[in-house]
């Protein structure tokens, strides 16, 4: 297929394909949201004395008619087709002749591009924190479970303090709320249009930016068309920042369940289906998922050091260096969202081992506890460190649920504050059920908006 820019010359295709090998599965990702951009560009160019109402129409419908194809195969972008602007564009033309060749006034492949991924972003978004908050819902059942069972704290790698598998489990959930903040706070940023700053510097039309911005379900517009080029990198780093929180915790319980189910701790029993085997040794059973895991959060790490560095050092207006970003964001979309579900998978299938977390708990580990029952007697602390520290070797284990019940403060193995967390959660889903329902309710009523834009 000829290049929208083509003039007589015809693209060297070792050229061609070193820029544009890459590209071709990711666009047809990008199909469904490329369409909606058109559809909202050819409104508002109806809008705005561009395109007649019949044009306007015949367009609307063969774009309703390439979702139509996309969704049973028929529509794909090949690697001649160079991107799917041009696919989409061609397909116009080829149906509709010069009707066709007006769906790029007033707009450039710059800003159809950003406006793709940032609609991208924003479905994918909305599935990631679906996974988070479904996964934080597991780990409160898991606290409400196992809440008061005893499990070894630790610090440095050694045993530190007695602690419950509650207060460990909860530990992820509250992680993951915070992780939600920040994918909202990256959501934010991404929920703004890019479309009609065309190549970066306007365009002289009369463009109803707002109008597409409010079809399109965006909050708001991006303000300055220079910005709303170069913000390319910067909304995909945030993103993936924001994502790497996700994996960063998710890392975290990897690590901890790959350590807590060797045989020399034991913690917890883990469905035989879950884990994998040897082809040499009959007794083996590995926790690869959680191995995949933890090499997948370095993916993650990776892919946002990529987009940072690429971002690095770029002068103002578009860089064809922006294109080498989607790699990492629909590479990390995908992991983030994988890892999440099959930590759901885990958490809603492991059990503690109580004998063997019982068994773990050694009269040192009680040290601190003793010392402050001598505080409260009226020793000074240090002094009733000194004595106790003495000691270590003759300390008795006393009744572990009991002390378990002596921490009352907020976030104390006496008092997890599960309400608190639950609240917030609710609080987090909500703000996400909102932004869905608000998206979701602007691409139904743009699907359909034919006969009054």
């Amino acid at each position: 297929m000829k290049k929208l820019w083509q003039k007589n010359k015809k693209l060297n295709e070792q050229v061609e394909h070193y820029c544009s090998k890459n590209n071709v599965e990711i666009d047809n990702q990008l199909i469904t949201f490329d369409v909606f951009g058109s559809m909202a560009h050819s409104n508002m160019l109806y809008s705005i004395g561009v395109l007649t109402l019949k044009e306007y129409q015949q367009i609307h419908l063969e774009l309703k008619e390439i979702l139509t194809l996309k969704d049973s195969g028929a529509f794909r972008i090949e690697l001649g087709d160079e991107d799917v602007h041009t696919k989409i564009e061609g397909y116009l033309t080829d149906k509709l002749g010069d009707i066709g060749k007006k769906i790029h006034t007033g707009r450039s492949r710059n800003d159809q591009i950003n406006v793709d991924l940032q609609l991208y972003s924003k479905s994918s978004l909305f599935q990631v924190a679906q996974s988070c908050m479904e996964l934080i819902l597991s780990f409160l059942d898991f606290v409400a479970t196992h809440e008061f069972v005893p499990m070894p704290g630790y610090t440095h790698m050694q045993k530190a303090m007695p602690s419950s598998v509650g207060m460990w489990a909860e530990s992820f959930a509250e992680s993951f709320l915070d992780d939600l903040s920040i994918l909202k706070s990256a959501y934010r940023i991404n929920d703004a249009s890019p479309l009609g700053s065309g190549a970066g510097y306007g365009i002289p039309l009369p463009l109803d930016r707002e109008l597409t911005a409010k079809l399109l379900g965006f909050k708001k517009v991006q303000n300055n068309s220079l910005y709303a080029q170069v913000s390319r990198c910067k909304i995909q780093y945030l993103i993936l920042h924001s994502l790497a929180q996700c994996m960063l915790t998710l890392s975290r319980f990897a690590e901890d369940m790959l350590l807590f189910t060797t045989s020399e701790f034991n913690f917890f029993v883990i469905p035989e289906e879950l884990q994998t085997g040897s082809s040499i040794m009959p007794q083996k059973k590995n926790l690869d998922a959680m191995e995949v895991l933890r090499a997948n959060t370095y993916k993650v790490l990776h892919h946002e050091n990529v987009t940072a560095s690429i971002l690095t050092g770029l002068p103002s207006g578009y860089n064809s260096d922006f294109a080498e970003t989607k790699e990492s964001l629909f590479a990390s979309f995908s992991i983030t969202n994988d890892s999440l579900n099959i930590v759901k998978l885990l958490i809603d299938s492991i059990q503690p081992n109580k004998e063997s977390l019982q068994q773990a708990h050694s009269p040192e580990l009680y040290a601190t506890h003793q010392t402050y029952e001598l505080v409260q007697k009226g020793v000074p602390f240090r002094k009733a460190y000194g004595q106790i520290g003495s000691k270590l070797g003759s300390l008795r284990l006393p009744d572990i649920k009991k002390v378990l019940t002596l921490s009352t403060h907020v976030g104390g193995t006496g008092n997890l504050n599960v309400p608190f967390i639950c609240k917030q959660a609710i609080k987090q889903a909500a703000w996400w059920k909102i932004q869905k329902q608000n998206y979701t309710d602007s691409i139904k009523k743009l699907k359909y908006a034919i006969i009054s834009p």
